[in-house]
């Protein structure tokens, strides 16, 4: 039986060529941050707690659904992509069956896909929740239903679940922030592109980085709009941006790699300097062109591949073993800490299309059959 097969996966990630990131320090946080987010704390909570899995334990293969959100862009594409390779990695003596439902990125898609999924009576769920407050109920009737929850990449407003794969999005946004500050020397402007509303990821790392300027008066927000993780959208939310601000603007805020992506788009086709960036990732196309225009800029992480954490969980439930009720993903896949322009050349991979978004752990082989590898 093959599963858990993380010594592999890292095998395949130094193969690719990719290097450890820096060890950057994680961001503290002040006790009325704390008293003011309750998603803060959730997690700072959930993070020292574990759950007592027995009642869930039963012999597999088992039957996992994933609602996913969908191949709305490349991110959830390869996100999927990871899944089905896992699957197939843990063998069906694992995982006999992988159920699929793709939101479309909606909310509104996604709730009456998690009923359909939990009439076919899996054996746990691992959702990537499109709105915090429209899934609290799906997730609460799947639990009632014997169904252990996974929660992925995303979170929900109720506690009542089994665990969450992630990383602190409160944390992700605030270092973002302050990166700007300090590049700024604390005095300047600075627009906010966040990602699709009402979408935790978004919400939570937008609210974390407003508390970071919100501490430095001599930072100024001109501007907060959705680029709705869209590499066009935010091109042209950035034109509109530069025709109303212009040279006003001396860093921007940006909750995604493609939406980054699509700000240096802007502004390269605009002839204007680029100012700093808190926004980067291990996206490839946003790598491409931060290294052939020298730009400064911080990065986050949020790697498709952490759906694999997410299955591993589904199975360590199913098979009775207590699991934390937080898993962040930067303690357990290389390559998805912090990192800034100064290590961005050890991540950019030229093989890759711009819309691949590392760390990918499986082989080069599915990527070239998705149409993600360079033609030569």
């Amino acid at each position: 039986m093959k599963k858990f097969v993380w010594l592999a996966l890292v095998a395949l990630l130094l193969i690719g060529g990719a290097v450890m990131a820096q060890d950057t320090e994680k961001p503290a946080f002040t006790q009325e941050e704390i008293d003011a987010s309750p998603y803060l704390q959730s997690v700072l909570a959930r993070q020292e707690t574990m759950y007592d899995t027995s009642a869930f334990k039963k012999d597999g293969p088992y039957r996992i659904a994933l609602a996913a959100q969908g191949t709305s862009n490349s991110w959830s594409a390869l996100f999927d992509e990871h899944a089905r390779w896992y699957a197939e990695e843990l063998g069906t003596d694992v995982i006999g069956e992988l159920l699929y439902a793709d939101a479309q990125a909606s909310a509104d898609v996604q709730v009456p896909q998690v009923e359909d999924l939990l009439a076919q009576e899996p054996d746990a769920l691992i959702l990537v929740p499109m709105g915090a407050a429209a899934l609290s109920a799906p997730v609460e009737r799947a639990m009632a239903q014997g169904v252990p929850v996974i929660l992925c990449a995303s979170t929900v407003e109720t506690d009542n679940f089994v665990t969450e794969v992630g990383t602190n999005l409160y944390a992700a946004g605030a270092y973002l922030a302050q990166y700007l500050v300090d590049e700024l020397g604390g005095e300047g402007n600075v627009v906010m592109m966040a990602g699709i509303p009402g979408v935790t990821t978004s919400d939570v790392m937008e609210a974390g980085a407003k508390a970071v300027f919100a501490a430095n008066p001599g930072i100024t927000v001109l501007d907060g709009q959705p680029g709705n993780w869209s590499t066009a959208e935010a091109k042209s939310l950035m034109e509109t941006w530069l025709a109303k601000y212009g040279d006003d603007i001396n860093g921007v805020w940006s909750g995604g790699a493609q939406m980054s992506q699509g700000i240096v788009s802007a502004y390269l086709d605009a002839g204007k300097e680029i100012p700093p960036i808190g926004g980067g990732e291990f996206g490839n196309g946003f790598l491409r062109l931060a290294l052939e225009n020298e730009l400064s800029y911080a990065a986050w992480q949020y790697p498709n591949a952490m759906v694999t954490l997410c299955m591993d969980m589904a199975v360590k439930i199913l098979q009775g073993e207590s699991v934390p009720r937080f898993v962040d993903f930067q303690d357990s896949i290389p390559d998805t800490q912090y990192f800034t322009d100064a290590e961005g050349a050890n991540y950019f991979n030229p093989e890759w299309s711009d819309d691949v978004f590392g760390p990918i752990l499986f082989p080069a082989e599915r990527l070239e059959s998705l149409g993600f590898l360079v033609k030569k």
